[in-house]
């Protein structure tokens, strides 16, 4: 039997329950996410409402922080451990509304490579980030290290940040 995570699940517009999900498998591309920090967003409030059409079952929320859980095999430049941030939109990086940088039009699958909201993926087509973990399709495109606390960052106004 597959190891659970605690989850929001959608049930019907009106009803979002915490239950247990199996965790995510990871495929080559991909990285599974241990959350450590989510947000609600306005969209979980329409999906909530019904005002949003979401498949009964799906794990709501986007917009996460965590620590790479664990890596595909082909996923360079992150590392188990890490703190990251994944976005709302997850494009594939290689469809051609993703070329062409147009990411939250990614229609990878499609014979265009075109789909209208077809980049946001988790909390709308997929699992979202209001579970124990998350899995980021496409990792090396979805990925961006976070900050580390106590350290300098460089912000806009040319001063440093945290």
């Amino acid at each position: 039997m597959p190891a659970k995570m605690r989850a929001a699940i959608f049930v019907e517009p009106g009803r979002i329950v915490l239950d247990e999900k199996p965790i995510p498998e990871i495929g080559p591309l991909d990285a599974l996410i241990r959350i450590t920090t989510t947000t609600i967003c306005g969209t979980d409030i329409h999906i909530m409402k019904g005002e949003y059409p979401v498949e009964p079952g799906l794990t709501i929320g986007h917009e996460p922080v965590g620590v790479i859980e664990k890596l595909g095999s082909m996923v360079k430049g992150y590392e188990e451990g890490q703190r990251v941030i994944a976005g709302a939109i997850m494009p594939s990086g290689h469809s051609n509304a993703s070329l062409y940088g147009f990411h939250s039009q990614c229609g990878a699958g499609t014979a265009h490579g075109w789909k209208a909201l077809g980049g946001w993926r988790i909390g709308n087509t997929q699992d979202g980030a209001q579970a124990d973990y998350l899995l980021v399709p496409d990792a090396m495109a979805n990925l961006a290290p976070f900050p580390i606390w106590g350290h300098s960052i460089p912000i806009l106004n040319g001063g440093t940040g945290f």
